[in-house]
């Protein structure tokens, strides 16, 4: 498995240092540059987030949590709707204050930064990667740390009502930040560079409303009798194609940033 890793690494690394150094003259970067990928980077970084093990693992756990407690069917909707607007509310506000943070000190040497974070996308979604071959290799996964999953947890079991919900969502957004952050950073990163702050904002209320689709969808079906045993058992099944998804896309952006193609 470890040869395999290094191999995609050295592949990666030598289309990279490979690319034209007059990319701009050719045909097909004119192309490219014609058309606005902006929204089509958006939408990839939002649905690589989507499907994020952690966010699944985090609602299933919440929405199993109120079932066994209270057999309350509606409560449960609501509460699980309430964490999952909270959740929404908490990642468009961190979304916002860094994008001004970005916008704010960045516009000086938005080129290298530009640069940086094309970088960034390539090694986070080199580290996603080594979890599909390598699942735990090096010490970490690209997952929320383990020494912090008692107390989320915890958090989670405590939840009884919507409002409790909604609270914890907030809260336990700040545990998934390490885990989900990869995708957002970059694509914040992007529209600060090539985006108006009016269309940004527009652009991350699109990325967090995918980013939210399917832990609504999950409460939805958690609702209508999902197991969620049966719900856990295919986030576990999944979880290294997950990982190998979106390291696979996002490697991909990090290149086509790097080339100037969008």
């Amino acid at each position: 498995m470890r040869k395999i890793f290094l191999l995609i690494i050295s592949i990666l690394a030598v289309l990279v240092i490979a690319l034209p150094a007059q990319a701009d003259e050719s045909a097909c970067k004119t192309g490219l540059q014609s058309l606005n990928l902006t929204p089509v980077a958006v939408v990839c970084g939002a649905a690589l987030d989507a499907i994020n093990p952690c966010e699944l693992a985090i609602l299933i756990l919440l929405m199993a949590s109120m079932l066994v407690l209270d057999d309350n069917r509606k409560k449960a909707l609501r509460t699980g709707l309430s964490f999952v607007v909270a959740v929404f509310v908490a990642y468009f506000l961190m979304g916002l204050g860094l994008l001004e943070f970005i916008r704010a000190y960045t516009l000086s040497f938005s080129g290298i930064f530009y640069k940086i974070v094309a970088s960034l996308a390539i090694i986070i979604g080199l580290l996603n990667i080594k979890d599909y071959f390598w699942y735990g290799g090096g010490g970490f996964i690209m997952e929320v740390p383990q020494s912090w999953r008692p107390k989320m947890k915890e958090l989670i079991r405590g939840v009884t009502t919507p409002w409790g919900g909604f609270i914890v969502g907030l809260v336990v957004s700040l545990f998934l930040l390490p885990c989900t952050s990869g995708p957002y950073v970059v694509i914040l990163g992007l529209l600060a560079a090539k985006t108006t702050l009016f269309k940004a904002i527009l652009y991350l209320i699109a990325y967090n409303l995918i980013f939210i689709a399917p832990m609504v969808a999950i409460v939805l079906a958690m609702y209508w009798g999902l197991p969620p045993e049966r719900a856990e058992d295919w986030r576990k099944q999944k979880i290294r194609l997950l990982h190998l998804i979106a390291g696979l896309v996002l490697v991909v952006l990090g290149i086509v940033m790097l080339a100037g193609w969008i």
